[in-house]
């Protein structure tokens, strides 16, 4: 979850509709609710990776709220106490099209994230639990205020993550970042494609069938955070805060 220097990535014209032959099985359209379904949401409050400097709260309030806009997760900083929200879905899914319409706040040090992590990082069951990259990560987009008109899209897993000299990732601008966009993920058994307001940004295809290369063959869950600063969010303007992700809906197909 670094930035690597890479070529942008032109999107394409997706030829077939990734929620064809599929029916919705979730959706948050938060324009339209008065608070944060707790059935759906859990607000986790654990541990911060990557140098962040947030702390993340445990309930709604300032930092997380709905409004006719949609959900708000607001980063603060109180006399150099940095809060923000990071929601994780109470269920997972194994497979669909995952799309969020939202807007990414602009400033450098800001974090925005939608992507999704493997139930077994949290909810092993009778199987062996598996820590990070092995459990393997969907970003299905990601951005740094230092770069607000770059979009990230990439894979972790055991073999391709950041850390490594080889890792599956692409980096697509757009013209407006202060506007809401529609990032998705048309997730299959043997490929997994990103969207950017309906348009392919990037495709992989599963070529290696190991659980190191290719983790993403078990349920996975959604998760939506604002984080601050760390090996990625880079050097912090204090003029940032407020900072505010702002996301409109999340919905899957399946």
């Amino acid at each position: 979850m670094m930035i690597l220097p890479m070529l942008l990535t032109p999107i394409f014209l997706s030829q077939t509709s990734p929620i064809a032959g599929r029916h919705l099985v979730f959706v948050n359209d938060f324009t339209k609710m008065k608070k944060i379904s707790l059935k759906d949401w859990k607000f986790d409050d654990g541990p911060v990776y990557n140098n962040e400097l947030e702390k993340y709260v445990s309930g709604p309030g300032e930092n997380a709220y709905v409004t006719k806009e949609g959900l708000v997760i607001k980063a603060t900083n109180n006399g150099g106490k940095v809060m923000s929200t990071r929601l994780t879905s109470n269920k997972s899914w194994k497979y669909g099209y995952f799309e969020a319409e939202a807007k990414v706040p602009l400033g450098k040090g800001t974090w925005p994230a939608f992507w999704m992590l493997n139930e077994r990082l949290r909810n092993p069951g009778n199987q062996e639990k598996v820590g990070w990259p092995k459990c393997g990560e969907i970003d299905i987009m990601e951005n740094v205020g230092m770069e607000p008109k770059v979009y990230h899209f990439s894979l972790h897993c055991e073999d391709y993550n950041w850390m490594k000299p080889k890792q599956r990732t692409k980096v697509v601008s757009v013209e407006d970042p202060v506007k809401f966009h529609k990032y998705g993920l048309d997730w299959r058994a043997n490929e997994i494609v990103f969207y950017l307001d309906g348009k392919e940004a990037y495709r992989v295809k599963k070529d290696e069938d190991t659980f190191n290369a290719w983790p993403f063959r078990g349920p996975y869950y959604i998760i939506l955070n604002l984080a601050i600063g760390g090996n990625m969010g880079g050097k912090v303007d204090p003029s940032i805060f407020p900072a505010k992700f702002i996301v409109k809906s999340v919905k899957v197909y399946q």
